[in-house]
Formats: structure tokens, C-alpha cells, sequence
């Protein structure tokens, strides 16, 4: 035998497996933790020792075998444990009278210490001989659950499990020193505590929780004392019990052969009869109408609707039990005909509705009266008690052009009063790269997942994560190709052959061949990282020259350009890219703060890096008239970019303006790009110094030696025949 099964044998006294008996059945594993059996190497002696008669088992164990079987058969009832072990699986135990009865005439550790505590505590106060025997079986009874629990001390919890007596077995363990107090002092008496000579300091009891109604189910709240609810008792005093014949429950107090419940629903089991009857949830409030509860009838007539009267207001605090998704048709039908000034509100949302007035008006925002209109109807549809569902919000805008959903939601959520729903905060490039994902084959669509992954930085490469906006450039391109490849039968991309992603970007030229050319060495190079293709079939796939020669803008087309700019804010942007050459995607993302008009500077933020743009006296005086424009249209903006618009000006969330709006600021016929490469190219024709162009324009040494290139042609190894 192995060295833990002898130590099994010895501290379980297994008396079969000892003397190596032929009807010993298999014993279980069990999981050992170092020392739980004592640490001691003799517990694993061979059991087999020399004697006159050669190698033979102890005489002890045939005395343990014989003690093993004279003892009556029948599962162990609360068996001992190892000290010191501790339960992988805990759970409530169910100790009875037949619990007490088995463990009677059984020795068990402690007793010999308790019986005295018993007999002092009986003699001190006074208490019978009848006290005495039932406490001694409870003290019995916790013993052996100490021993069943392998604990030195019982843990004071584990007296919630005795049927009687809990508070006096606690005093006297306690007094032998075989209890684990609890941090609290325990109480396990159900009722008030009762004049016990023994108990001078009596434990509260607990609060009570919610609970159901023992007769009719109705949830009662904690201040509430007993089983029963108020109107349950009374009817426990007036009707006899018996069988409910509608809801077939026994023991309950029936009137006309019905208990308290059923008996509301005579009238609608009367005119539609059913298999099966149900009743509805009810709570018992300590608020409601006296008197005798109404009968619930059979067929109401519909009320008529009044216009005046909204759907029914959530109280304060109060949650929905199941959410739906509003329909807000039905609304918008019924309030169609009708002004929003003149619906009928309660005071929270009225002034709900007036604080938001003030707040838009004083921004000068002439959509501000769609956004009134908005919370207007939602105040008077679903109360200003309750939160606000981000959902209903934009759904209810959907459906009506006059009405506005973003600046509504920003307001609510300024005081709190709105639950964001996390599907409307998605990234839409996230969102458009996912549907299309799940648009393609099983296996497919798994391996563009961790190409996207890949792209994001969650590879097995660690490397700075590309935004969504980037690997949508890169899917769009993709798509068409991945579409057509899996109805050609192809089900896994490991089936690309360099033959495939060479034909494909054939059929292409110019700029969308290189962009489909740079999606797929991409896509693959990510796979062959990721171990998921054994060989990158674009590696040889030629990507072609991603820098045109830059041109410069005609001198006639330039002359007059800033007069035909009509806004401050298209002078300020022709002058930041014509005159200083700054990148268009820049322009957007300057912060006011960056501006010092005192010093004459504008510094663009590049990553981690500063680039100082000296402003000359022209583009001072630009900045300065677009600044005075800016103060005076919107006085309340908050947002920090240099560059605002009337639908970022006030926004909360700070937007930056968009390429789109730029553009549409720039004379016809000119493009961000366009002007800042004829400024690049014209200060290289004038220098040709490439240090300069870094140093002007903070461009790199390979874009100045591009454009000095460019300029100067003579000047390179590559002069034209």
C-alpha cells in the first residue's frame, strides 16, 4: 500500500483494509492538504510485523473489526471528521428528534466538560429536571455536530440548526469554551425574547425582510410582524377553513367556498370559465381606500379617452419590471392636432421644461424649439418623477422632423435624469465593420474578426491600435473581393493562392488598385502573425508609388482668393493652409488655448509633439476678427477648439467641426491639399533647402526632399532624358 492509504487506514480505524479481508470493498479518495493527518511519518508504517508465526497484523484490529460489526447497521448519522478539515461543500443540516435518537448512547468529546455548566446553571436559577434532560440533548446534539464539522470549536451559526433551546446551548458552550462566538451576539429565538431567568441581556431580534402573506400571497413590507397580512387575520376570526374551490389550496378561511383571493374573481369566472385560474401580484401597503375590497368585473366598458389626461406616471423610484421598447406613433397621432404650449404638465415637469428654456434661449440657438418641443411631450407623457430611457428620447425623434433628440439627452443627463442605453454610444465605424463581418461565412468572417483584432492592438504582437475609422477604409475595399471570392466556392482564406491577390488587383488601376493592394497585404500579414496561414500570398503583390509629384495652384486662380472667402472662418483656413502649409486634417483639432495672439504663435499638437507656427502680421489680424466673430455669435460656448460651427458651438460633448464643413468655407475650385502643396512647392523653388521646409513647416526629411526634388530636378540623380 501507498503511504496515504496507510495513514487513511490508522486515522479512520479501517479495520477491513487492515487485516486485508477479501470482502473489503474500495475505499474513496480523499483530497489531503499537508499535516491532515498529523504530519507524522509512523502513521505509515507497514501494518504487517514479525512474529513467531512470520509477518501477521496486530491482535487490535481484530478487536476494532469485531466492535465494527456488532454495531447496528444503517447510514452514520452525524459521523466524525478529521480535526482540522475543512468541507469543500457546505449545507444547511436538518437535525430532528430521530437526529437525537441516534446519536443516543454514543460517547461524544465535550460532554464530560458541559454536563457540570448544565447542572450549575439548572442549580443557579432555579430551573427543573425536565429543563435540564431537554437542554442536555440539544448540548449533545451540537457536540456531535462539532465532531460531523471537524471543527475544535463549533462556529455559533451552526446553532440556527437545533429544533429547541439555541440561547441556553450558546451560554453554556460558551462557558466550557467549545463555541466560536460570532462578531455579534447571536439570537435564535423566533419571538420576543421571554423572561429567562439565565438571559439578563436579551439580543434584538433581526429586522424582518419582505415576505409573502402566508394566505393570499400579497407581499408585505418588513415593519410588519407575523405570517399573515392584516385583512387575513381577520378573516382567520370570522370564516372557518377548508379547501378554496377555485384555487384548491387546504387550510384557509372560505366564504361561499372560496378563500380571501379567489373570492374577488367570482364575477370573471362566472363569465368566461377557464381550466386554469390566476391572480394577480398584490402588494399589502399600509396605504389604500378603507372598507371592503371591490370585486373585479367582468367586461368594462372602455373609458373614453381624454385628451387632457396622459398615460399613467411612474412614482419616484419606481422601476419597470420588464423593460419594452416604446411605440410613440399612437402619441404623436393623438398630440398631432394639438400645441405642445398648451398640454397639461405637472409642476416637476413644468419646470423641467421652463429650465430648459432659459438655458437654450440664452445660448441663441435658433433649433432650441425643437428640443422644447421634445421634452415637452415627454414630460407630459411619462411624468418628470422617473428616469428618462435614452432609447424613448431618440426614438420619439425619429419619427418627427421638428422634434430633437442630442441636446434633449445632454440636459437630462446634466441633472440625472436619464439611463443611457450603451447600443446608441457605439462606434458607427465599429457598428458598419461588424454587420459586414457577420454578412460573410462562418470561417471567413472569423478570420477578418482577428485581422480587426490584429489592427486593433490585441494580437500577439503588441503595437499601437489603428482607430475604426482606418480598418473601415481598409474593409471597404476589401468587401466587393471577400464577397466575390466566397460565391466562388472558397470557404477559409488559407485557400488564397498569390494567383488570387495578384488577378484581383489587376482588374484595377490608379488609386483604388493601391488601396486594394495595401488591404490585402494587410489582411494576411495579420493572418500569418496570428499563425493562421503558413504563407502571406501578397508579399510579392506590388503596392505601386503612394506620392504623386506635387502641383503647384495657378497664379491667376490665387489672386483675389481671400476675397471670394464670405466668412471669417474661411479666411482664418486659407490663410492656415496656403500661407503656413498646414496639414487639413490639423485645422479641426487646433485648441484656442494654443493661440497666443500677445506672442504671435499657434501651435498644432502632433501626438506627443509641438509644432509653433509664428504668425505673421496677416494672419494675426485673421485670427484676431475670426475670435471677435466667434465671441459675438456665441458668447456661451464652452468648446475648446479654435475652429467652431452652429452645430458645435454649444454642444456639450465639444465636437470638433468637420472636413465637410472646411471645404464648403473654401472658394470653389480649392481644395486643404491643393493650397498647402503649392505653399510647399513655392518655398522650395525659392530656398531648395530641405533643413528650411523641416524647420517652416515641421514635414519630415523625406517629404522635403521630395518636394526639393520636385522643384529642382537638376539637383537629383534622376534627371529626365
Amino acid at each position: 500500500m501507498c503511504k496515504p492509504c496507510l495513514m487513511a487506514i490508522r486515522a479512520e480505524d479501517d479495520a477491513e483494509w487492515a487485516l486485508g479481508l477479501d470482502e473489503a470493498r474500495p475505499r474513496p479518495l480523499q483530497l489531503m492538504v499537508g499535516g491532515t493527518y498529523g504530519g507524522r511519518s509512523a502513521s505509515a508504517r507497514p501494518l504487517h510485523r514479525a512474529s513467531k508465526n512470520g509477518r501477521s497484523v496486530g491482535q487490535e484490529w481484530w478487536i476494532k473489526l469485531r466492535k465494527q460489526r456488532a454495531a447496528p447497521a444503517g447510514p452514520p448519522v452525524l459521523e466524525a471528521q478529521l480535526r482540522g478539515q475543512l468541507p469543500l461543500f457546505t449545507v444547511p443540516r436538518v437535525l430532528s428528534d430521530a437526529t437525537i435518537s441516534a446519536i443516543v448512547g454514543r460517547p461524544v468529546a465535550g460532554w464530560e466538560t458541559a454536563r457540570p455548566v448544565i447542572e450549575a446553571m439548572a442549580a443557579e436559577h432555579g430551573l427543573t429536571a425536565g429543563w435540564q434532560r431537554k437542554v442536555a440533548e440539544m448540548v449533545r446534539l451540537a457536540l456531535a455536530v462539532r465532531e460531523a464539522e471537524g471543527a475544535v470549536r463549533l462556529p455559533e451559526p451552526i446553532l440556527r440548526d437545533l429544533p429547541t433551546n439555541g440561547d441556553a446551548v450558546r451560554l453554556i458552550l460558551l462557558g466550557t469554551g467549545l463555541l466560536e462566538p460570532a462578531p455579534e451576539p447571536m439570537r435564535f429565538s423566533t419571538t420576543n425574547q421571554p423572561t429567562t431567568t439565565y438571559i439578563s441581556a436579551p439580543v434584538p431580534l433581526p429586522p424582518p425582510g419582505p415576505r409573502q402573506c402566508r394566505d393570499c400571497h400579497a407581499w408585505m413590507t418588513g415593519e410588519k410582524r407575523g405570517l399573515q397580512c392584516s385583512p387575513c387575520r381577520h378573516w382567520h376570526e370570522l370564516h372557518p377553513a377548508g379547501r378554496c374551490a377555485r384555487c384548491r389550496r387546504e387550510d384557509l378561511p372560505l366564504r361561499g367556498g372560496r378563500c380571501r383571493t379567489c373570492r374577488l374573481y367570482r364575477h370573471l369566472d362566472k363569465a368566461g370559465p377557464a381550466a386554469d385560474w390566476g391572480t394577480q401580484l398584490v402588494i399589502d401597503l399600509p396605504h389604500g381606500a378603507p372598507g371592503q375590497a371591490q370585486l373585479i368585473p367582468a367586461d368594462e366598458a372602455p373609458p373614453v379617452e381624454d385628451e387632457d389626461v396622459s398615460a399613467l406616471h411612474a412614482a419616484a423610484g419606481q422601476e419597470a419590471l420588464f423593460g419594452m421598447r416604446r411605440d410613440w406613433s399612437p402619441v404623436l397621432a393623438r398630440l398631432r392636432r394639438r400645441s405642445y404650449a398648451d398640454l397639461p404638465l405637472t409642476g416637476p415637469a413644468r419646470r423641467l421644461t421652463e429650465e430648459l428654456d432659459r438655458l437654450r434661449r440664452g445660448q441663441q440657438d435658433p433649433a432650441y424649439r425643437k428640443d422644447i418641443r421634445t421634452l415637452t411631450i415627454l414630460a407630459y407623457w411619462l411624468g418628470a418623477e422617473s428616469v428618462f430611457q435614452e432609447r424613448d428620447v431618440h426614438d420619439l425623434a425619429l419619427l418627427d422632423p421638428n422634434l430633437a433628440a442630442k441636446r434633449v439627452c445632454q440636459f437630462l443627463a446634466s441633472r440625472g435624469l436619464l439611463a443611457e442605453d450603451p447600443e446608441l454610444h457605439q462606434d458607427a465605424d465599429q457598428v458598419w465593420i461588424e454587420t459586414v463581418v457577420g454578412k460573410l461565412p462562418p470561417t471567413v468572417a472569423d478570420e477578418v474578426r482577428l485581422w480587426v483584432q490584429v489592427l486593433r492592438g490585441q494580437g500577439r504582437r503588441e503595437h499601437e491600435a489603428r482607430g475604426y475609422d482606418g480598418i473601415r477604409r481598409y474593409l471597404a475595399a476589401l468587401q466587393p473581393l471577400l464577397t466575390a471570392w466566397t460565391n466562388s466556392g472558397i470557404t477559409t482564406l488559407r485557400e488564397i493562392t498569390a494567383d488570387h491577390a495578384t488577378d484581383a488587383a489587376d482588374n484595377l488601376t490608379g488609386s483604388a488598385r493601391r488601396q486594394l493592394a495595401i488591404s490585402l497585404r494587410s489582411l494576411f500579414k495579420a493572418l500569418r502573425q496570428e499563425r493562421v496561414v503558413f504563407r502571406d500570398p501578397t508579399r510579392e503583390l506590388p503596392v505601386g508609388d503612394l506620392k504623386g509629384i506635387p502641383k503647384s495652384v495657378p497664379s491667376d486662380l490665387l489672386a483675389g482668393l481671400l476675397d471670394r472667402a464670405p466668412t471669417p472662418l474661411g479666411r482664418l483656413v486659407v490663410a492656415l493652409t496656403a500661407v503656413h502649409a498646414l496639414p487639413g486634417h490639423e485645422i479641426p483639432t487646433l485648441l484656442t488655448c494654443d493661440l497666443s495672439l500677445a506672442h504671435g504663435t499657434l501651435e498644432a499638437r502632433r501626438g506627443l509633439l509641438r509644432h509653433t507656427l509664428y504668425i505673421e502680421e496677416f494672419t494675426h489680424g485673421l485670427a484676431s476678427a475670426w475670435l471677435t466673430y466667434r465671441h459675438h455669435r456665441w458668447p456661451a460656448s464652452t468648446n475648446p477648439h479654435l475652429l467652431v460651427s452652429q452645430r458645435t458651438a454649444l454642444d456639450p460633448d465639444h465636437p470638433p467641426v468637420s472636413m465637410t464643413m472646411l471645404h464648403r468655407h473654401l472658394p470653389k475650385g480649392f481644395t486643404l491639399d491643393g493650397l498647402r502643396q503649392d505653399r510647399i512647392l513655392n518655398e522650395a523653388l525659392k530656398t531648395g533647402d530641405p533643413l528650411k521646409l523641416m524647420r517652416l513647416f515641421g514635414i519630415t526629411e523625406k517629404t522635403a526632399m521630395h518636394y526639393v526634388g520636385t522643384a529642382h530636378p537638376e539637383r537629383t540623380a534622376n534627371l529626365p532624358r
